[in-house]
């Protein structure tokens, strides 16, 4: 079976993290329920290593516990028998697990080498189930979440639903939203008569809730079938839950820091039509020191004394690679990127200051700042920390962190065309929400429009110094300043004419600079032509309007 190219980049690009699958066996409708001491958490370098030798090889590895339950199946419901015996029963496995791999990544692997006889699940140098199937492309997935993908991205993404890929044997179902992701993938291969199955589904958070929590959760079923007979199936479900302190850090593992569900399922139909299941729950509560557990076995024990044992050792590997890889996803991805939670997607910082002009404002103007951390994922206040850093004159206070929602004093540049920028981090268990305010003391400029015979539409950068509003006849000079003086200084050049003027005007902004204006004029003029002349008197208004463009310092 060969996949089609845009459903095999779907697999290699968005396939989500999948788990290994685990089983354990008593006697017959017997229950054992305890509770042993819960494993440490993943320490960095285990994750390094991960990182370091990448997914692959521990994708056959978290595989080894399912082929090891896919044989035992295979012997209690006959199938073994039906191809031929243990060598041939472990070659299907073999073929049909490359298979997965091979779709899984582009790259062909290596032949894998003779397995011994004495098949425990181990053996095998290539070749994935349905576990490591899924954990191909968990750097991909997490990379996607960490950083891969840019807010317009994930906007658009969300906004035009799931991406779907589809063809006779394969389905892929990708959903990227605001606050997580949600991956479904289903697979067939055929080889020599033996089919195999896997789904997978994973969701992700990318925003923590209310409490902090970001969760992992991965489920997986595979099954294998030949001349009518079925191995039956083997499904998992993994949940893995995280805490961020007010600081947008993941708490500790170690200090109370997260909580592990595993569930585990294996059924079939024995060789003589009796139902086989066995079901097996670990976990561990936050607040927890033990971790509990729960094992039922039906209609036939599987595992003999031995096998049990070798079984528990393989669940516990595939506990610890679960929890290994989940926190790898939180903590940015294979490809170390930065946690969702810290890229600005789940808080939205809220800035307003008072007064509300920030650019082109009088030296030494103080301003109160507000800065209100909002949670994308339901508008509620964030809680945590809000730090300003500013970059440039003069001062801001306080200058470290200060609970949310905070409150600044910020002084601007004491000097005419300074500038400087204030950039805000607001930190909680909500995640990382990052905004910046600009202030600067530069020239600002007015648009000024008005006059009834000679229409002037200007902008003047500015008015504290002289300046010259142009008509299309006449050059008025304003003396500078809010009020003043003006004269003509241009007229038209017109044989035998001439024209004089000069008089006072004044600027008000009765609602406050930032807001419009106007300019009055009131003077007089004289016209001259020939021995002939004029004397006129009155006024005139303009609009003035704050604008920033047309200015430089």
């Amino acid at each position: 079976m060969k996949l089609s190219r845009p459903l095999l980049s779907v697999a290699v690009a968005l396939l989500p993290v999948a788990l290994t699958l685990a089983g354990c066996g008593k006697k017959a409708d017997e229950q054992a329920t305890g509770s042993t001491k819960f494993p440490a958490a993943p320490i960095q370098s285990e994750m390094v290593k991960l990182k370091t030798e990448g997914v692959l090889p521990a994708a056959r590895r978290a595989s080894a516990l399912e082929f090891w339950l896919h044989y035992k199946l295979m012997q209690a419901t006959g199938m073994e028998q039906e191809l031929g015996g243990e060598d041939k029963a472990i070659a299907a496995l073999k073929a049909i697990s490359l298979k997965f791999e091979q779709s899984a990544v582009i790259a062909q692997t290596n032949v894998p080498r003779a397995t011994k006889l004495a098949f425990d699940g181990t053996g095998m140098d290539a070749g994935v189930m349905g576990v490591g199937y899924g954990l191909v492309g968990t750097s991909i997935t997490g990379g996607m979440l960490s950083g891969g993908l840019s807010e317009a991205q994930v906007s658009e993404l969300a906004a035009h639903g799931p991406i779907k890929f589809s063809d006779s044997d394969n389905s892929a179902e990708v959903n990227v939203a605001q606050d997580g992701m949600d991956t479904t993938m289903e697979q067939t291969v055929n080889n020599d008569g033996v089919t195999g199955k896997v789904k997978t589904k994973v969701h992700m958070d990318a925003c923590p809730d209310a409490s902090g929590k970001v969760v992992v959760t991965i489920e997986t079923e595979s099954q294998m079938s030949a001349g009518g007979k079925s191995s039956g199936s083997v499904k998992a479900k993994f949940k893995y839950e995280r805490w961020l302190d007010d600081d947008a850090h993941l708490i500790s593992p170690t200090d109370n820091g997260f909580d592990e569900q595993l569930q585990v399922s294996m059924s079939g139909t024995g060789a003589r039509g009796n139902t086989l299941s066995v079901d097996m729950t670990r976990g561990f509560s936050r607040g927890d020191s033990d971790y509990s557990g729960n094992v039922d076995e039906h209609g036939h024990s599987i595992f003999r004394p031995d096998e049990a044992r070798h079984t528990e050792e393989l669940l516990k590997g595939t506990g610890d690679m679960l929890r290994i890889v989940s926190e790898v996803m939180l903590q940015g991805g294979f490809a170390g990127t930065t946690p969702p939670w810290e890229t600005g997607r789940c808080v939205d910082l809220k800035l307003r200051s008072d007064p509300a002009k920030r650019t082109g404002a009088q030296p030494k103007t103080t301003y109160t700042i507000f800065a209100e951390p909002r949670a994308k994922k339901d508008g509620a206040p964030t809680g945590g920390t809000v730090k300003g850093t500013l970059k440039g004159a003069h001062s801001l206070s306080p200058d470290d962190k200060t609970k949310a929602d905070a409150q600044f004093t910020y002084q601007n540049p004491e000097e005419k065309d300074q500038a400087a920028t204030i950039d805000f981090e607001a930190r909680s268990k909500r995640g990382v929400g990052k905004a910046s305010l600009q202030f600067d003391t530069k020239k600002g400029g007015y648009r000024f429009v008005g006059g009834s015979g000679d229409p002037v539409n200007q902008v003047v950068c500015d008015i504290e110094h002289s300046f010259v509003l142009n008509g299309k006849l006449f050059g008025v000079e304003m003396s500078g300043g809010r009020s003043g003086s003006y004269k003509f200084v241009r007229t038209p050049n017109i044989p035998g004419l001439s024209w004089k003027a000069q008089g006072s005007y004044e600027i008000t902004f009765p609602n406050g600079e930032d807001k419009p204006g106007t300019m009055t004029t009131n003077g007089g003029g004289d016209i001259h032509v020939g021995s002939q002349s004029r004397h006129t008197s009155g006024g005139e208004t303009f609009t003035v309007t704050p604008v920033e463009e047309g200015c430089t310092s």
